[in-house]
């Protein structure tokens, strides 16, 4: 942890009145003896909880915002700090703790002497226990005994048997003993307060992080600080959850009263996960720290990754974190390995069309373009082709934002806009690496465009992907950027437009007749509908009863031809193009969807679901 963060926690620390100079010095020599941070040495020694240092970040996060630290901040104050004076309770509250929260007092003791009872934690909430320090230790049906720094304390006394509606028993503990047990009790039921939707199997010891990388020296001291409560065990949960389920994505999203856990699988979010609010600042910073992320700074959007192994399967996991009006918001994208080795085949290529797309990509040179919009599968489709295409004579280059996968024997590039190092400038130096095949990202410019497009005029065969609705459509968009018609019907070999649909369930597929809006909107007569076999799935405990369980990509692919290329160079519009295209043997992506619905591949909703125009069959 840097000096300058560690300062700021210790400032917030003595401020909140629970370290002090005699402390600090102690901490300071045990950091020294064992080398290891000042933080890091507080939490060890038990000087401070776990509980007050997530405190103490979160109000440096909050000092810095209002334009200073915490020492900036306490100057602006008079020397002599005055506790603030717990609020003045209501008269007939203050009667009632007078007259009837009378508790029986016990000698001062250690919590080593009780057996702490989950019931009778469970009967205070957190927030309670929190705002009076008080742990529960047993519970009767007319008494519930609790530990606290002071039996006397009537207002917590009371508050207490009003939420029971049981006699209360006191127990004097030492405060910063007592604290230390509220945080490790009130994490035991941690788990209990997941209210997960789907049955999970014992996860003890299913993932396993991986280690740091050298120099990560911040986030190692802040690892120990989050390592302590049950906040890991809960994001390993999260995570082994919905590896599980084959999710793509999990969101961690706060709420007004609680945080809501919601996992994206087959391209549907759905809730998994409700989280006590008093996990959130927690979990959070845990995701931030495994992420290799500032957790001292909550205003702006941050980015990172780690990797992780659940069930013995190598996973990556990048990291976006949003602040949101009840805070900080994180996405996790969960990028398996063991996907991107999968054949082109297993994609859902037809065995036509993917002898066509073969003889493409073992082309000498060319440009070859992937298609479709945001999270249509285009760079696993990206990196399926460059690990059927690679091997020791080639030397591939990619350049990417970001690197979603590492391949072995292919080099990674990762854009980086803080030093300049964009699209077109990567390429450019690329160009200067004797590479046969290059993966650009995206064409997202004209000068990215004009380099990608030089390179493939020049002996290389490249692969990029663009956002269009469909194969024809990524001429036009081309020459929207400013790239000239020439140079597109001279170096385009071939356009691979794709979406995602859900596959229908093997266990609960059916064969059903179609609905008549359904053929409506596939513009089907009775004829050609007479011709096609369609199916469902019905739901069953396999694919939690969704009736689908994975996903498959459909397909539409254009190969250049001399018709095609001279359309081009006059500057056809997109519809003009696409009708060339049909005529000269592009199979369209509703072709492809159908084909996939007569095989039970997938259903009619689905195809309908991704189909932004009516096309001819």
């Amino acid at each position: 942890m840097s000096d300058l963060n560690e300062l700021r926690i210790v400032d917030q620390l003595k401020a909140m009145g629970v370290l002090d100079e005699a402390l600090l010095d102690d901490a300071a020599k045990l950091a020294q003896q064992q080398g290891i941070g000042l933080i890091q040495a507080l939490l060890v020694s038990g000087m401070v909880s776990a509980a007050d240092i997530a405190a103490a970040v979160q109000a440096a996060g909050e000092a810095a915002a209002a334009g200073g630290t915490a020492s900036e901040a306490a100057a602006l104050e008079p020397a002599e700090v005055v506790p603030e004076a717990p609020a003045e309770p209501p008269p007939q509250a203050s009667a009632r703790a007078t007259q009837h929260a009378r508790a029986t007092r016990r000698p001062s003791a250690s919590l080593d002497a009780y057996e702490v009872d989950t019931e009778a934690v469970r009967a205070v909430p957190r927030a309670l226990a929190d705002e009076y320090c008080v742990l529960p230790l047993q519970i009767s049906e007319d008494r519930i005994l609790v530990a606290m720094p002071d039996a006397d304390n009537i207002f917590a006394l009371d508050a207490i048997r009003d939420h029971t509606n049981r006699r209360v028993e006191a127990v004097e503990v030492d405060e910063r003993e007592l604290r230390r047990a509220i945080d490790h009790h009130y994490g035991l039921l941690a788990r209990d307060h997941i209210r997960l939707t789907t049955p999970t199997k014992d996860l003890s010891g299913s993932v396993q992080e991986q280690a740091p990388a050298a120099g990560a020296a911040v986030d190692r001291d802040l690892l120990q600080i989050l390592d302590q409560g049950p906040v890991v065990q809960v994001v390993q949960q999260l995570i082994t959850d919905a590896v599980r389920m084959n999710a793509s994505d999990i969101h961690v999203e706060p709420r007004s009263d609680h945080v809501q856990v919601r996992v994206r699988v087959d391209g549907r979010l759905t809730t998994v996960a409700r989280l006590p609010k008093s996990l959130q600042q927690a979990t959070i910073s845990r995701i931030k720290i495994l992420a290799e992320e500032d957790i001292t700074e909550t205003r702006l959007p941050q980015d990172g990754r780690f990797a992780a192994v659940v069930d013995d399967k190598a996973i990556d996991l990048r990291v976006s974190t949003l602040p949101t009006y009840w805070g900080e918001k994180a996405v996790l994208r969960i990028l398996d390995k063991s996907k991107v080795f999968v054949s082109l085949r297993e994609l859902g290529f037809r065995p036509d069309m993917l002898d066509e797309y073969e003889k493409l990509i073992h082309l000498p040179q060319g440009m070859i373009l992937v298609t479709g919009p945001t999270g249509s599968g285009k760079s696993t489709t990206l990196y399926a082709t460059l690990h059927t295409i690679k091997d020791e004579t080639k030397n591939i280059t990619t350049v990417e934002d970001p690197i979603e996968y590492e391949i072995d024997g292919i080099n990674h590039t990762q854009v980086n806009p803080q030093i300049d190092l964009d699209f077109a400038r990567a390429l450019r130096h690329i160009l200067r690496q004797d590479p046969d095949i290059i993966l650009v990202g995206e064409i997202r410019d004209l000068e990215t465009a004009e380099m990608a497009f030089r390179a493939a005029l020049t002996g290389h065969l490249v692969f990029s992907t663009l956002h269009t609705n469909d194969a024809p459509s990524a001429t036009t968009r081309l020459r929207d950027m400013g790239v000239e018609p020439y140079i597109i019907a001279s170096s385009l070999v071939g356009i691979l437009a794709q979406r995602l649909v859900r596959r229908i369930c093997s266990h609960c597929r059916e064969q059903v007749q179609p609905a008549a809006a359904e053929l409506e909107r596939l513009q089907l007569t009775p004829e050609q509908a007479s011709r096609i076999r369609f199916h469902r799935g019905r739901g069953c405990q396999y694919c939690r009863n969704t009736g689908y369980s994975g996903r498959v990509a459909l397909y539409e692919l254009l190969v250049m031809n001399d018709e095609i290329r001279d359309a081009i160079v006059r500057g056809d519009s997109a519809h003009e193009l696409r009708a060339i295209a049909l005529r000269t043997g592009m199979k369209p992506l509703k072709h492809d969807g159908l084909v996939k619905v007569h095989q039970g591949i997938t259903s009619a909703a689905e195809v309908i679901s991704v189909m932004f125009a009516v096309e001819a069959l």
